[in-house]
């Protein structure tokens, strides 16, 4: 539908703006230049040709329990700047605004999951990188706890990467064809 396709415009815009102009103008620093630069235009580009592709379709999870976990990753989106001013005291710049490279990471986490099965499994894994390199901040890197959502939402990403493959390959596995195959 339209919704998707505008859904991945504006995926593909802020992962191009922030490996195009946050990463190299304000950010600076080594691993953002080396890491996050390359691999947010690469998912800027996955976005981007998805729209035609139509691969991924963006839809809320089917049970109450996948609706619940993804209006709370959304809202812990919503919630980065109030969580690092209140818990930890970073008032802005230090700030970081719903749509800075890490959340919007986790707001990306959320939507893919909560499409899979049906998500291209490319943009899926690379967003885990980023994510799961949120473990030194959980510890005090860079002074960033408010990162310990991005790292939790890497591993819930993961596990509903892994859930979802592993209900599809049982799927496949289960289909006549499969079956015949093996047979004989």
């Amino acid at each position: 539908p339209m919704t998707d396709a505008w859904v991945k415009v504006f995926l593909s815009f802020a992962f191009a703006w922030n490996g195009g102009v946050v990463f190299p103008l304000y950010l600076r620093n080594p691993i953002s230049m080396a890491i996050g630069t390359p691999l947010f235009l690469l998912v800027a580009v996955l976005f981007a040709v998805d729209i035609r592709a139509r691969r991924t379709a963006f839809r809320l999870p089917g049970t109450p329990w996948g609706r619940a976990l993804t209006f709370a990753w959304l809202a812990l989106v919503a919630a980065y700047p109030l969580v690092g001013w209140v818990c930890f005291g970073h008032a802005y710049p230090q700030t970081l605004l719903p749509m800075m490279p890490c959340p919007l990471t986790v707001f990306a986490i959320a939507l893919v999951a909560a499409a899979a099965p049906k998500v291209d499994k490319k943009v899926f894994i690379l967003l885990l990188p980023w994510a799961l390199m949120g473990l030194p901040k959980c510890f005090g890197a860079l002074d960033c706890y408010e990162d310990c959502i991005l790292f939790a939402a890497g591993v819930y990403g993961l596990v509903e990467l892994v859930r979802n493959w592993k209900a599809r390959q049982a799927k496949i596995l289960d289909e006549p064809s499969v079956q015949q195959k093996a047979t004989g």
